[in-house]
């Protein structure tokens, strides 16, 4: 029989596999410099800038 497979209709097509990829590698790197940011303010002594609940998604300015 060449009925398709259910199986493979719920798999992610290629397109689908490289938007999820280049949306993993933004998130990432996102979080890497929210942390990057974090440890500079805290080696800075600005502890304020480290409130999770500030504006700006508790991320440093700076």
């Amino acid at each position: 029989m060449n009925t398709p497979s259910h199986f493979a209709s719920a798999l992610p097509s290629q397109r689908d596999m490289q938007l999820i990829r280049r949306k993993a590698a933004r998130l990432r790197a996102d979080h890497l410099r929210s942390l990057l940011g974090r440890l500079a303010a805290f080696l800075k002594g600005r502890n304020a800038d480290l409130d999770p609940r500030r504006l700006g998604g508790g991320r440093a300015v700076g």
